[in-house]
Protein backbone atom coordinates (compact mmCIF):
# COMPACT_ATOMS: atom_id res chain seq x y z
CA UNK A 1 0.00 0.00 0.00
CA UNK A 2 2.80 2.31 0.77
CA UNK A 3 4.43 1.58 -2.67
CA UNK A 4 1.52 2.58 -4.60
CA UNK A 5 0.85 5.22 -2.71
CA UNK A 6 -2.05 4.90 -1.37
CA UNK A 7 -0.61 5.96 3.01
CA UNK A 8 -4.25 6.43 4.37
CA UNK A 9 -4.61 2.87 3.67
CA UNK A 10 -1.23 1.93 5.30
CA UNK A 11 -2.05 3.73 8.05
CA UNK A 12 -5.10 2.62 8.64
CA UNK A 13 -3.88 -0.74 7.96
CA UNK A 14 -1.13 -0.08 10.97
CA UNK A 15 -4.04 0.76 13.08
CA UNK A 16 -5.71 -2.05 12.68
CA UNK A 17 -2.76 -4.58 13.65
CA UNK A 18 -2.43 -2.37 16.67
CA UNK A 19 -6.11 -3.30 17.62
CA UNK A 20 -5.26 -7.01 17.24
CA UNK A 21 -2.44 -6.19 19.97
CA UNK A 22 0.17 -7.52 16.86
CA UNK A 23 3.00 -5.03 16.61
CA UNK A 24 4.09 -4.00 13.24
CA UNK A 25 8.09 -4.27 12.38
CA UNK A 26 10.85 -2.76 11.25
CA UNK A 27 10.21 -4.41 7.72
CA UNK A 28 6.38 -3.30 7.75
CA UNK A 29 7.26 0.33 8.55
CA UNK A 30 10.27 0.68 6.16
CA UNK A 31 7.70 -0.53 3.20
CA UNK A 32 5.85 2.44 3.90
CA UNK A 33 8.97 5.25 4.61
CA UNK A 34 10.27 3.63 1.69
CA UNK A 35 6.97 4.39 -0.62
CA UNK A 36 7.11 7.49 0.71
CA UNK A 37 10.47 8.31 0.31
CA UNK A 38 9.85 7.06 -3.52
CA UNK A 39 7.24 9.79 -4.22
CA UNK A 40 8.69 12.20 -2.44
CA UNK A 41 6.38 12.43 0.16
CA UNK A 42 7.57 14.78 2.83
CA UNK A 43 4.72 14.56 5.55
CA UNK A 44 4.37 11.01 5.58
CA UNK A 45 8.22 10.44 5.56
CA UNK A 46 8.50 12.81 9.05
CA UNK A 47 5.49 11.05 10.13
CA UNK A 48 6.65 7.21 9.63
CA UNK A 49 10.24 8.19 11.08
CA UNK A 50 8.61 10.12 13.91
CA UNK A 51 6.57 6.81 14.92
CA UNK A 52 9.42 4.12 14.49
CA UNK A 53 11.42 6.76 16.58
CA UNK A 54 8.42 6.04 18.71
CA UNK A 55 8.69 2.23 18.99
CA UNK A 56 12.17 2.50 18.92
CA UNK A 57 12.81 0.81 15.59
CA UNK A 58 15.05 4.05 14.91
CA UNK A 59 17.32 6.08 16.91
CA UNK A 60 16.47 9.04 18.05
CA UNK A 61 19.43 10.78 17.42
CA UNK A 62 21.12 8.34 14.38
CA UNK A 63 24.16 9.58 14.17
CA UNK A 64 26.29 6.69 15.36
CA UNK A 65 23.43 4.46 13.82
CA UNK A 66 23.33 5.52 10.06
CA UNK A 67 25.94 2.28 9.20
CA UNK A 68 23.29 -0.10 10.39
CA UNK A 69 20.12 1.70 9.32
CA UNK A 70 21.49 1.64 6.01
CA UNK A 71 22.19 -1.84 6.02
CA UNK A 72 19.01 -2.91 7.52
CA UNK A 73 17.19 -1.12 4.30
CA UNK A 74 19.56 -2.27 1.80
CA UNK A 75 19.05 -5.75 2.79
CA UNK A 76 15.08 -5.05 2.81
CA UNK A 77 15.48 -3.78 -0.61
CA UNK A 78 14.01 -0.68 0.40
CA UNK A 79 16.16 1.82 -1.48
CA UNK A 80 14.56 4.70 -1.65
CA UNK A 81 14.98 4.81 2.68
CA UNK A 82 18.15 3.54 2.14
CA UNK A 83 19.23 6.40 0.00
CA UNK A 84 17.61 9.23 2.02
CA UNK A 85 19.27 8.19 5.33
CA UNK A 86 22.63 7.39 3.64
CA UNK A 87 22.36 11.35 1.84
CA UNK A 88 21.50 13.12 5.49
CA UNK A 89 24.81 11.16 6.71
CA UNK A 90 26.64 12.61 3.47
CA UNK A 91 25.34 15.80 3.83
CA UNK A 92 25.32 15.52 8.01
CA UNK A 93 29.65 14.63 7.09
CA UNK A 94 29.03 11.85 9.21
CA UNK A 95 31.39 8.93 8.41
CA UNK A 96 30.11 6.17 6.77
CA UNK A 97 32.33 2.59 7.19
CA UNK A 98 32.97 1.51 3.54
CA UNK A 99 30.82 -1.24 3.92
CA UNK A 100 27.70 0.68 3.53
CA UNK A 101 28.83 2.39 0.16
CA UNK A 102 29.24 -0.72 -1.23
CA UNK A 103 25.95 -1.82 0.11
CA UNK A 104 24.06 0.98 -1.22
CA UNK A 105 25.92 0.55 -4.82
CA UNK A 106 24.76 -2.74 -5.09
CA UNK A 107 21.35 -2.16 -3.70
CA UNK A 108 20.18 0.48 -6.06
CA UNK A 109 22.28 -1.67 -8.50
CA UNK A 110 20.21 -4.67 -8.30
CA UNK A 111 16.86 -2.49 -8.53
CA UNK A 112 18.32 -1.10 -11.60
CA UNK A 113 18.47 2.62 -10.26
CA UNK A 114 21.28 3.64 -12.52
CA UNK A 115 21.60 7.03 -12.16
CA UNK A 116 21.53 6.85 -8.29
CA UNK A 117 24.33 3.91 -8.67
CA UNK A 118 26.44 6.16 -10.62
CA UNK A 119 26.45 8.88 -8.28
CA UNK A 120 27.31 6.39 -5.36
CA UNK A 121 30.30 5.63 -7.76
CA UNK A 122 31.24 8.95 -8.27
CA UNK A 123 31.43 9.16 -3.99
CA UNK A 124 33.10 5.97 -3.59
CA UNK A 125 35.99 7.00 -6.10
CA UNK A 126 36.28 10.73 -5.11
CA UNK A 127 36.89 9.47 -1.25
CA UNK A 128 39.45 6.97 -1.85
CA UNK A 129 36.59 4.36 -0.35
CA UNK A 130 37.16 0.30 -1.52
CA UNK A 131 34.20 -1.78 -1.25
CA UNK A 132 33.58 -5.72 -1.73
CA UNK A 133 34.18 -7.14 -5.23
CA UNK A 134 30.96 -7.84 -4.92
CA UNK A 135 29.07 -4.57 -5.76
CA UNK A 136 32.18 -3.48 -7.81
CA UNK A 137 30.62 -6.66 -10.15
CA UNK A 138 26.94 -5.83 -9.77
CA UNK A 139 27.86 -2.56 -10.86
CA UNK A 140 29.31 -2.94 -13.59
CA UNK A 141 26.67 -5.53 -15.41
CA UNK A 142 24.12 -2.98 -14.58
CA UNK A 143 26.81 -0.37 -16.95
CA UNK A 144 26.85 -3.07 -19.38
CA UNK A 145 23.12 -3.70 -19.35
CA UNK A 146 21.39 0.09 -18.85
CA UNK A 147 24.30 2.46 -19.05
CA UNK A 148 26.36 1.88 -22.39
CA UNK A 149 26.27 6.20 -22.89
CA UNK A 150 29.81 7.58 -23.35
CA UNK A 151 29.72 7.65 -19.74
CA UNK A 152 28.51 4.54 -19.08
CA UNK A 153 31.80 3.17 -21.04
CA UNK A 154 34.37 5.49 -18.94
CA UNK A 155 32.83 4.18 -15.51
CA UNK A 156 33.29 0.55 -16.48
CA UNK A 157 36.59 0.99 -17.77
CA UNK A 158 37.51 2.51 -14.21
CA UNK A 159 35.76 -0.58 -12.69
CA UNK A 160 38.00 -3.04 -14.68
CA UNK A 161 40.67 -0.61 -13.93
CA UNK A 162 39.92 -1.53 -10.02
CA UNK A 163 40.03 -5.23 -10.78
CA UNK A 164 36.66 -6.46 -11.37
CA UNK A 165 34.67 -7.06 -14.64
CA UNK A 166 31.32 -7.81 -15.41
CA UNK A 167 30.23 -11.40 -16.45
CA UNK A 168 31.81 -12.49 -19.94
CA UNK A 169 28.48 -12.74 -21.31
CA UNK A 170 27.36 -9.07 -20.29
CA UNK A 171 30.74 -7.92 -21.84
CA UNK A 172 30.28 -9.56 -24.63
CA UNK A 173 26.49 -7.59 -25.35
CA UNK A 174 28.16 -4.45 -24.69
CA UNK A 175 30.68 -5.32 -27.18
CA UNK A 176 28.30 -6.10 -29.47
CA UNK A 177 26.31 -3.04 -29.06
CA UNK A 178 29.44 -0.66 -29.39
CA UNK A 179 30.02 -2.39 -32.65
CA UNK A 180 26.35 -2.19 -34.24
CA UNK A 181 26.52 1.56 -32.98
CA UNK A 182 29.93 1.95 -35.19
CA UNK A 183 31.83 2.83 -31.75
CA UNK A 184 34.99 1.08 -32.78
CA UNK A 185 37.67 2.27 -31.21
CA UNK A 186 35.91 1.57 -28.06
CA UNK A 187 34.83 -1.59 -28.58
CA UNK A 188 38.15 -2.67 -29.32
CA UNK A 189 39.63 -1.33 -26.51
CA UNK A 190 36.92 -3.07 -24.31
CA UNK A 191 37.77 -6.21 -26.30
CA UNK A 192 41.56 -6.11 -25.50
CA UNK A 193 40.98 -5.13 -21.99
CA UNK A 194 38.88 -8.15 -21.41
CA UNK A 195 41.34 -10.15 -23.38
CA UNK A 196 44.45 -9.15 -21.92
CA UNK A 197 42.52 -9.90 -18.20
CA UNK A 198 42.12 -13.27 -19.51
CA UNK A 199 38.46 -13.73 -20.05
CA UNK A 200 36.87 -14.79 -23.25
CA UNK A 201 34.04 -13.30 -24.71
CA UNK A 202 31.34 -14.72 -26.67
CA UNK A 203 32.81 -14.94 -30.63
CA UNK A 204 29.81 -12.90 -31.78
CA UNK A 205 31.48 -9.59 -30.37
CA UNK A 206 34.65 -10.31 -32.04
CA UNK A 207 33.07 -11.28 -35.11
CA UNK A 208 32.55 -7.85 -36.24
CA UNK A 209 35.96 -6.28 -35.48
CA UNK A 210 37.91 -8.91 -37.27
CA UNK A 211 35.38 -8.27 -40.42
CA UNK A 212 36.33 -4.70 -39.94
CA UNK A 213 40.00 -5.39 -40.02
CA UNK A 214 39.74 -7.27 -42.61
CA UNK A 215 38.10 -4.96 -44.74
CA UNK A 216 40.27 -2.16 -43.80
CA UNK A 217 43.39 -4.18 -44.98
CA UNK A 218 44.51 -3.93 -41.13
CA UNK A 219 45.51 -7.40 -41.53
CA UNK A 220 48.01 -7.22 -38.34
CA UNK A 221 44.74 -6.22 -35.91
CA UNK A 222 43.14 -9.37 -37.26
CA UNK A 223 46.07 -11.04 -36.56
CA UNK A 224 47.01 -10.08 -33.26
CA UNK A 225 43.30 -9.98 -31.80
CA UNK A 226 43.00 -14.18 -32.93
CA UNK A 227 46.41 -14.43 -30.83
CA UNK A 228 45.45 -13.39 -28.04
CA UNK A 229 42.31 -15.88 -28.46
CA UNK A 230 43.87 -18.70 -29.05
CA UNK A 231 46.12 -18.26 -26.37
CA UNK A 232 42.83 -18.48 -24.25
CA UNK A 233 41.55 -21.45 -26.33
CA UNK A 234 38.59 -19.37 -27.93
CA UNK A 235 37.83 -19.41 -31.48
CA UNK A 236 35.76 -17.43 -34.04
CA UNK A 237 32.90 -18.74 -36.09
CA UNK A 238 33.24 -20.51 -39.11
CA UNK A 239 31.93 -17.22 -41.58
CA UNK A 240 34.23 -15.07 -39.83
CA UNK A 241 37.12 -17.52 -40.07
CA UNK A 242 37.02 -17.25 -43.67
CA UNK A 243 36.89 -13.57 -44.29
CA UNK A 244 40.44 -13.47 -42.16
CA UNK A 245 41.82 -16.48 -44.34
CA UNK A 246 40.51 -14.39 -47.82
CA UNK A 247 42.43 -11.32 -45.74
CA UNK A 248 45.45 -13.00 -45.00
CA UNK A 249 45.64 -14.31 -48.82
CA UNK A 250 44.92 -10.74 -50.71
CA UNK A 251 48.44 -9.74 -47.89
CA UNK A 252 50.08 -12.72 -49.22
CA UNK A 253 50.74 -13.92 -45.64
CA UNK A 254 50.27 -17.27 -46.47
CA UNK A 255 51.95 -19.27 -43.32
CA UNK A 256 49.68 -17.25 -41.05
CA UNK A 257 46.84 -18.57 -43.44
CA UNK A 258 48.16 -22.00 -43.08
CA UNK A 259 48.31 -21.53 -38.99
CA UNK A 260 44.79 -19.98 -39.09
CA UNK A 261 43.84 -22.98 -40.84
CA UNK A 262 45.49 -25.54 -38.74
CA UNK A 263 43.94 -23.82 -36.08
CA UNK A 264 40.26 -23.87 -37.60
CA UNK A 265 40.94 -27.64 -38.29
CA UNK A 266 42.57 -28.44 -34.41
CA UNK A 267 38.65 -26.77 -33.02
CA UNK A 268 36.74 -28.56 -36.40
CA UNK A 269 35.56 -24.83 -37.65
CA UNK A 270 36.07 -25.67 -41.51
CA UNK A 271 33.36 -25.65 -43.95
CA UNK A 272 33.61 -26.06 -47.61
CA UNK A 273 34.13 -22.46 -48.38
CA UNK A 274 37.27 -22.69 -46.12
CA UNK A 275 38.89 -25.25 -47.80
CA UNK A 276 37.58 -23.38 -51.46
CA UNK A 277 39.59 -20.21 -50.30
CA UNK A 278 42.80 -21.96 -49.34
CA UNK A 279 42.99 -24.36 -52.29
CA UNK A 280 42.53 -20.71 -54.09
CA UNK A 281 44.75 -19.11 -52.19
CA UNK A 282 47.48 -21.46 -52.71
CA UNK A 283 47.38 -22.33 -56.24
CA UNK A 284 47.60 -18.61 -56.35
CA UNK A 285 50.89 -18.64 -54.80
CA UNK A 286 51.75 -21.72 -56.89
CA UNK A 287 51.66 -24.15 -53.89
CA UNK A 288 50.11 -26.92 -55.81
CA UNK A 289 51.31 -29.62 -53.46
CA UNK A 290 49.81 -28.17 -50.27
CA UNK A 291 46.73 -27.27 -52.37
CA UNK A 292 45.97 -31.07 -53.65
CA UNK A 293 46.54 -31.85 -50.04
CA UNK A 294 44.18 -30.12 -48.45
CA UNK A 295 41.92 -30.60 -51.20
CA UNK A 296 41.98 -34.42 -51.09
CA UNK A 297 41.56 -33.69 -47.27
CA UNK A 298 38.10 -31.87 -48.54
CA UNK A 299 36.75 -34.66 -49.79
CA UNK A 300 38.02 -36.77 -47.01
CA UNK A 301 35.69 -35.18 -44.84
CA UNK A 302 32.80 -35.01 -47.31
CA UNK A 303 33.08 -31.15 -48.00
CA UNK A 304 32.92 -31.02 -51.50
CA UNK A 305 31.50 -28.12 -52.74
CA UNK A 306 28.64 -27.48 -55.27
CA UNK A 307 29.44 -28.61 -58.61
CA UNK A 308 30.04 -25.29 -60.65
CA UNK A 309 32.39 -24.17 -57.67
CA UNK A 310 34.17 -26.99 -57.54
CA UNK A 311 34.86 -27.08 -61.72
CA UNK A 312 36.03 -23.52 -60.94
CA UNK A 313 38.40 -25.45 -58.56
CA UNK A 314 39.80 -27.80 -60.77
CA UNK A 315 39.77 -25.25 -63.87
CA UNK A 316 42.37 -22.90 -61.41
CA UNK A 317 44.10 -26.16 -60.66
CA UNK A 318 44.45 -27.10 -64.18
CA UNK A 319 45.23 -23.34 -65.40
CA UNK A 320 48.46 -23.05 -62.66
CA UNK A 321 49.83 -26.79 -63.75
CA UNK A 322 49.88 -25.35 -67.12
CA UNK A 323 51.79 -22.06 -66.07
CA UNK A 324 54.28 -23.70 -64.09
CA UNK A 325 54.88 -26.32 -67.11
CA UNK A 326 55.35 -23.79 -69.67
CA UNK A 327 57.62 -21.88 -67.13
CA UNK A 328 59.25 -24.68 -66.54
CA UNK A 329 59.85 -25.49 -70.20
CA UNK A 330 61.16 -22.07 -70.71
CA UNK A 331 63.57 -22.63 -67.76
CA UNK A 332 64.90 -25.47 -69.77
CA UNK A 333 64.78 -23.99 -73.10
CA UNK A 334 67.54 -21.12 -71.79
Amino acid sequence: MGKSGNFDAAFSHLNEMCDRKVDPDFSTYSSILDGACKLGNVEVVERVTSVMVEKKLLPNCPLSEYDSIVEKLCDLGKTHAAEMFFKKACDEKIGLQDGTYGLMLKALTNEARTKEAISVYRLISERGIVVDGSSYHAFADVLCKEERSEEGFELLMDVISRGCSPSASELSCFISFLCRRGRWREAEYLLNVVLDKGLLPDLISCSPLVGRYCSGRQIDSAIALHNKMEKLNGSLDVTTYNVLLSGLFAARRIEEAMRVFDYMRRHNLMSSASFTIMIRGLCGVKELRKAMKIHDEMLKMRLKPDAATYKRLISGFQITLSNLETRNEGDEAK
